[in-house]
């Protein structure tokens, strides 16, 4: 069951994509939602540049960036009061209704994939702002479910949730991930996408059985395979979900190598950068 959700907040327009996304899915367990939200540290950044830097020449820039980061506090608080509003959510916690906090925390660095371990799930936006380094170090790093909110704001989650599926222990975990919210959907779709125009019965194979185990769940899911020449493949099963009216996508997050450095293969590089629904992943 997901009972803790951390909803990552940055202070711009994204935060209420967010927070609508961690609503919903706190919804299905009645569940709590933390949103989280770094605040730089100016005077321990101001300290480290002081080192280097006429205090003349720093000051100016410690002052444009500690009025940046105010209006960034407003910003994510002003979106956390205005989502607990639209969602009837308070403070309070009953054994059947979704609770919310805010919790803000000074810092030089990004403690978003150390708060993430502390929780069920972590809800972060694709935020243009930013790099997609934020994502890929809750990813790598957190232990924990990832889900991408979508551009826009979402009403419910989890209704109709589609699977990429591809047998290996990337895809396993994020299945077991979202089994609380799977075991609470309408519809639920497994979706694999095959290099070989033919089709590959030994894919159908492995999503077969992924159908036998969902319905000793008490799952009902159906298979659903497409062709998709190498290269786009992350498209072909985007497409399949939108078909499938699917408001969740849950996948694993493929990578090449996790020896210096973890390089993740091109349909989660994909999907980390761009899709119209809501995906989670699991590492």
């Amino acid at each position: 069951m997901i009972k803790s959700v951390l909803a990552s907040l940055t202070g711009y327009g994204s935060d209420r994509t967010v927070l609508d996304a961690a609503m919903a899915v706190a919804r299905i367990g009645a569940g709590h939602v933390e949103a989280f939200h770094i605040r730089l540290d100016t005077l321990e950044i101001g300290a480290i540049m002081g080192s280097v830097s006429t205090r003349e020449g720093l000051q100016p820039l410690i002052d444009k960036t500690a009025n940046q980061q105010d209006e960034r506090s407003r910003q994510a608080k002003a979106a956390f009061d205005d989502a607990c509003k639209r969602h009837a959510v308070s403070s309070e916690k009953s054994a059947d209704t979704v609770s919310a906090s805010w919790n803000e925390c000074k810092s030089i660095i990004d403690e978003t994939f150390d708060a993430a371990r502390y929780h069920d799930l972590a809800v972060m936006a694709r935020e243009p702002a930013f790099s997609l380094d934020r994502l890929t170090s809750v990813l790598m790093h957190s232990g924990r479910p990832l889900l991408i909110a979508p551009p826009k704001p979402v009403e419910a989650l989890g209704r109709n949730v589609a699977i990429a599926w591809k047998a290996g222990p990337e895809a396993a975990r994020a299945l077991t991930a979202a089994m609380p919210i799977l075991c609470r959907a309408s519809s639920v779709s497994i979706l694999l996408v095959s290099e070989n125009a033919a089709g590959d019965h030994v894919d159908r194979n492995t999503a077969d059985r992924l159908a036998k185990l969902l319905s000793r769940h008490g799952i009902s899911a159906h298979v659903r395979m497409n062709y998709s020449p190498s290269g786009s493949c992350s498209h072909a099963l985007q497409e399949m979900a939108y078909n499938d009216n699917a408001d969740l996508l849950v996948m694993g997050a493929y990578g090449h190598s996790r020896l210096r450095q973890f390089v993740f293969g091109g349909v989660t590089r994909d999907m980390l950068a761009d899709c119209a629904i809501p995906v989670l992943l699991c590492g």
